[in-house]
């Protein structure tokens, strides 16, 4: 028997989001939710992933997932004084092209001038 794509329902994925590894973790550990590193955890967990996707009792899997939240809230970002992240686009949109190679040999694309962002 064959569904049609149209009729096909889709399945959410039963793997947790990182973040929430994270925020379990920081439940777990006297540790703050900005001081984990985000990808020390993903490392973490795609390293565990093994061992978390084979069948065990209850009380070992439990055991497993201490651990493995000890694991995240290990990965510590150090304290960086004066460091400012502000959230930002590094180069503003502009409706011309880039000059990529020379200027005699570069080649103007006529549309470029009259281009509009498609709104969303």
């Amino acid at each position: 028997m064959v569904e049609s794509r149209r009729n096909a329902v889709k399945v959410k994925s039963i793997e947790p989001d990182p973040i929430d590894f994270i925020a379990e973790a920081v439940r777990h550990t006297p540790s703050s939710v900005r001081r984990i590193s985000f990808k020390g955890s993903l490392q973490t967990i795609r390293q565990w992933s093994t061992q978390l996707s084979q069948d065990m009792p209850s009380k070992k899997r439990r055991e497993l997932m201490r651990l493995l939240y000890q694991s995240i809230a290990q990965n510590i970002v150090r304290e960086r004084p004066g460091r400012s992240e502000p959230r930002a686009v590094k180069r503003r949109a502009k409706n011309h092209q880039l000059l990529t190679a020379p200027r005699h040999e570069m080649k103007v694309i006529p549309h470029r001038s009259k281009y509009q962002a498609e709104k969303a």
